[in-house]
């Protein structure tokens, strides 16, 4: 008998011990930096004040700062956020062997629009799975598409299509074995199939000021390598869209996933799943509320008008 309840008492320490231990918190680290550009661009101060505290609130055990991290908060570290100007602008030294160290142990990182420029661009496209490169990479500010070119990860799961203000990056280097998880049309005229269609495409594009269906180019990805993960959003140039139910979902995903969570949505609350990333601004509408959207000529809301115009009568 105290054999039998011996052995019970160590089974129950293991089980306690394994959940005590899937239950561990994920430990971020966000590597912020000072706000340039324009009014509500580039933000990064805000992102660092606002998200450190709405990731302890869902759990997570996050921290953040203007440096680059120590060994130490590294060794303390699941997922590293990269938000800020130019955040493949690792020093040579100490830094990269920090950041090698921790990438070898399979940390995480996630990259979020700016911070994908480094002066060093083949070297940082090696780490996350792309980077801009200085001389080649363009940008377009203002209002863009996100279009998912695969639906079935767990980061894109119910996910629509969707419009909004933002920045897109085209002619990035992106590394061939990157997993596309949404690009963007360009103002790019590509894909032209003659000279007749290349003149086409530039006056479509207005000599690459508008985009087009010409070109689409990657915008978010994901990168595996040895033994972390990668997880690359280009989107993120102003900071109003952080405020997005299903923006803010995917970015959530994309962290949960770069620190190998088995449970992608461990970080999101339910109203922004399922159909409410379906159904969101700047993306498809509800079934329910599609006829609110129909524009009616008014002959057709006359019998009379609809033979005349449809029949002739």
């Amino acid at each position: 008998m105290k054999r039998f309840l011996f052995c019970l008492a160590l089974a129950l320490s293991c089980v306690i011990s394994h959940s005590s231990s899937a239950a561990e918190p994920l430990r971020v680290f966000i590597r912020s930096g000072p706000k340039s550009h324009g009014p509500g661009a580039h933000d990064h101060p805000s992102f660092l004040r606002d998200w450190v505290p709405l990731l302890n609130e869902r759990g997570a055990k996050a921290t953040g700062g203007d440096a680059f991290p120590t060994k130490e908060q590294l060794d303390a570290t699941d997922v590293l956020i990269l938000h800020l100007d130019s955040g493949g602008d690792i020093k040579i030294g100490q830094e990269r062997k920090d950041l090698m160290e921790y990438l070898q142990r399979g940390g995480g990182i996630v990259t979020i629009h700016a911070a994908s420029v480094s002066k060093d661009h083949d070297w940082f496209k090696g780490i996350i799975g792309g980077s801009w490169h200085h001389g080649q990479t363009k940008w377009r500010e203002g209002p863009m598409h996100l279009y998912f070119t695969d639906h079935e990860t767990p980061i894109t799961k119910d996910v629509s299509n969707f419009a909004m203000d933002d920045e897109i990056y085209y002619d990035m280097d992106v590394l061939p074995e990157c997993h596309i998880l949404a690009g963007a049309y360009t103002p790019k005229p590509a894909g032209a199939r003659n000279d007749k269609a290349a003149k086409r495409a530039e006056e479509i594009t207005k000599g690459g000021k508008e985009v087009s269906i010409y070109d689409i180019q990657p915008q978010v990805w994901t990168y595996e390598k040895d033994s972390y993960r990668s997880f690359v959003c280009i989107p993120g140039h102003y900071y109003a869209n952080f405020s997005r139910p299903n923006f803010r979902a995917l970015l959530l995903r994309g962290i949960a996933w770069a620190g190998k969570r088995a449970n992608v949505d461990e970080l999101c609350k339910p109203e922004e799943l399922g159909e409410n990333l379906r159904y969101v601004e700047g993306g498809p509408t509800r079934p329910e509320k599609s006829a609110e959207k129909l524009e009616v000529h008014p002959e057709l809301l006359n019998p009379r008008g609809v033979g005349t115009s449809i029949l002739g009568l």
